[in-house]
């Protein structure tokens, strides 16, 4: 990955810091001691583990995406995709897309984004 990638690289840390947190989560439940006596009280635990176990799948999810997108072969093949296109494309540098993966909340991934170039007007003064 390049140095040019500073941005997504920095999601990537990010990403990883949620993760820790997710698995301390994940901890804190495996270490609690809970007294299942009801019917209720099961749901209520395995919604517990099911909602932190979702939510680490989808950060781990979101770690390889933001990984994938901040690669040197990837950032290649984008570039060769913006340059192949009929119209002028102007990059608008990194950006936070949200991204919803099938498991857990919805992630913030750094991608570059492009857009049309603006053609310029040609504006004719007005003489008096």
């Amino acid at each position: 990955m390049s140095d040019k990638n500073s941005k997504e690289l920095e999601q990537i840390e990010i990403i990883q810091n949620q993760i820790s947190d997710a698995l301390s989560e994940i901890n804190k439940i495996r270490n609690s001691q809970v007294n299942i006596t009801r019917p209720e009280e099961l749901e209520n635990t395995e919604r517990l583990i099911v909602a932190a176990t979702d939510k680490l799948a989808g950060l781990v999810t979101a770690l390889k995406i933001q990984q994938a997108v901040a690669s040197d072969d990837l950032t290649e093949k984008s570039l060769e995709l913006v340059r192949s296109m009929p119209n002028k494309l102007k990059s608008q540098g990194v950006r936070l897309v949200s991204v919803q993966t099938s498991r857990g909340e919805p992630v913030e991934i750094a991608a570059k984004y492009y857009s049309r170039k603006k053609k310029e007007k040609h504006s004719k003064k007005k003489e008096l």
